[in-house]
């Protein structure tokens, strides 16, 4: 009974994986900001970034790809391979973090959690590239990938603000950050850039630092507009080959 319940589940949330991407994405942006830092909110907060890097790591597995077999599994077991020894010491770090204050402590998690972030975000935007036809999974992942752009990027600026802590201007006074703030605020600053919103309340002032957000523009601009294309591509595609089928099997 409880391994044909696991089986359903499984084929549950096998055809809707980058629907639950995109709700783990969306939690993991809302829970800080929502909850804030007091009491059980720093918890929640790690809670929902662990199960993301889960959820993320499950769905690259999966992902459909085309090609010879022999390469397809070699190609799976290797990506299992590698976002398994980016995720263990991501969480773990993320879990020591709330007994242990260290600042190198805390900038060898941000790098691995930008690799693995950086390792999830291209292995889905090939999975995009990929897509014969659109469908409410399609579109999901769709915004799951720009959300991850976002939140790669916002997890580079953190790295680069702990190696340079005058990389960024927060307006006003604020030359520094408290440490419960660096995370929501660069993502903040991460995702307006990438939507080329820019209220302007924070400044990139070294050459990284704004060299690194034009970059994120730019890769934002091109990444709607490749998408746009694509998906319209794809609907044309369909559209067409449904009208070749009518005409060729008249009623």
């Amino acid at each position: 009974m409880d391994g044909t319940l696991a089986k359903s589940l499984h084929r549950h949330f096998l055809t809707r994986r980058h629907s639950t991407l995109l709700v783990a994405i969306v939690v993991a942006f809302v829970a800080r900001p929502m909850i804030g830092d007091i009491g059980v909110g720093p918890l929640v907060f790690s809670l929902a970034l662990i199960v993301l890097m889960l959820v993320s790591l499950y769905t690259i597995q999966v992902d459909e790809l085309v090609g010879e077999r022999a390469t397809l599994l070699l190609q799976k077991r290797r990506r299992s391979i590698i976002g398994w020894l980016l995720v263990i010491p991501a969480i773990g770090d993320r879990l020591a973090i709330g007994y242990v204050h260290s600042p190198r402590l805390v900038l060898a998690g941000a790098i691995f959690w930008l690799v693995f972030f950086g390792f999830i975000t291209w292995n889905e935007l090939r999975a995009v590239v990929k897509q014969r036809e659109v469908t409410g999974e399609t579109i999901a992942l769709s915004i799951s990938v720009y959300l991850l752009l976002g939140l790669t990027w916002g997890v580079f600026y953190i790295v680069l603000y702990y190696l340079q802590p005058s990389a960024f201007n927060f307006g006003g006074s604020n030359a520094h950050l408290e440490p419960t703030q660096v995370f929501p605020v660069l993502i903040y600053f991460s995702l307006t850039t990438l939507s080329t919103v820019g209220f302007g309340d924070i400044t990139p002032l070294t050459l990284q630092a704004r060299y690194a957000a034009v970059a994120e523009g730019i890769t934002g601009q091109f990444y709607l507009a490749i998408l746009v294309a694509r998906l319209v591509g794809l609907y044309m595609s369909r559209a067409t080959n449904q009208d070749i089928k009518s005409q060729s099997h008249p009623d």
